[in-house]
């Protein structure tokens, strides 16, 4: 016997939402603001030198200026990126799987994930330029390796630690193989995978930017280094934050459906 929930809990528990996220919104757009302000003030100071460091306006007006080319250069950036985070996702989340679940292939991996998680991806980068030359290969190849990681260790960790209950319940219900893997494995796994997601998302945008800015392969990291080559200040600093903007940006999408695609996985939390 289920019992319902109270119309009026409901609409409270919605109200303390909807002024949780307001507040949280409040505070963002106050960080944002007291960080250009301590950026026009250390301009104008002359506490750091104006020759490294342009002022908020003169940035701004190269960002609307260099509109265009940012355009061109941040759809190059976020092409390597959706790629490189869709074979690492699948990748991921399919090869975790059967490791999580294999104590044989578990224990097997371990020394392997434990030499090559920490290696940095820009250190491959002569080894990837020999096997897919400079270009979108390259930077894909690298993202991937780099995202594929915390995908491929939370989806392990998830899977291995499902309740033995709710296996038990699935298999009463005559619930065995694939069926008990998409119907109660993966869900019940499906927050540490989320998690590791969320993790990749940052990782792979910071890969795919530097390797654009150390290996001249085209999208945001070319156009903040042209700038940088060109001593123009001012557009280069336009283009480190549509690159951190965009970060944020792909973080709170992603999270919002995260939120509605798995509700349970804040349930726990206290507001």
């Amino acid at each position: 016997m289920t019992t319902a929930i109270p119309t009026s809990a409901n609409k409270d528990l919605g109200t303390g939402r909807f002024r949780k996220n307001r507040g949280n919104s409040a505070r963002s757009i106050g960080g944002i603001v007291a960080a250009i302000v301590i950026w026009e003030l250390l301009s104008l100071s002359g506490a750091v030198n104006k020759n490294a460091l342009p002022s908020p306006p003169s940035t701004f007006a190269a960002l609307i200026k260099n509109f265009g080319g940012l355009s061109k250069s941040l759809f190059g950036t976020l092409e390597a990126w959706v790629i490189g985070m869709l074979i690492a996702t699948i990748a991921g989340v399919v090869i975790g799987t059967l490791v999580g679940r294999s104590p044989v292939a578990d224990a097997a991996s371990e020394t392997v994930v434990r030499m090559m998680r920490p290696l940095p991806s820009l250190a491959l980068i002569p080894i990837a330029i020999l096997v897919a030359g400079l270009g979108l290969k390259m930077t894909v190849g690298l993202v991937s390796f780099a995202a594929f990681w915390p995908i491929f260790i939370n989806t392990r960790a998830g899977v291995r630690q499902v309740d033995n209950r709710f296996l038990e319940s699935g298999s009463a219900l005559g619930l065995k193989g694939l069926e008990l893997l998409f119907r109660v494995i993966l869900p019940a796994a499906a927050p540490l995978v989320a998690g590791g997601i969320q993790i990749a998302i940052s990782i792979a945008l910071i890969v795919t930017i530097s390797v654009e800015l150390v290996g001249g392969t085209g999208g945001l990291g070319q156009f903040v280094l042209l700038a940088q080559q060109a001593n123009a200040l001012s557009e280069m600093f336009a283009g480190i934050i549509v690159g951190g903007f965009i970060g944020w940006l792909l973080n709170v999408l992603f999270m919002n459906i995260v939120d509605r695609v798995l509700p349970w996985r804040t349930q726990g939390e206290i507001n």
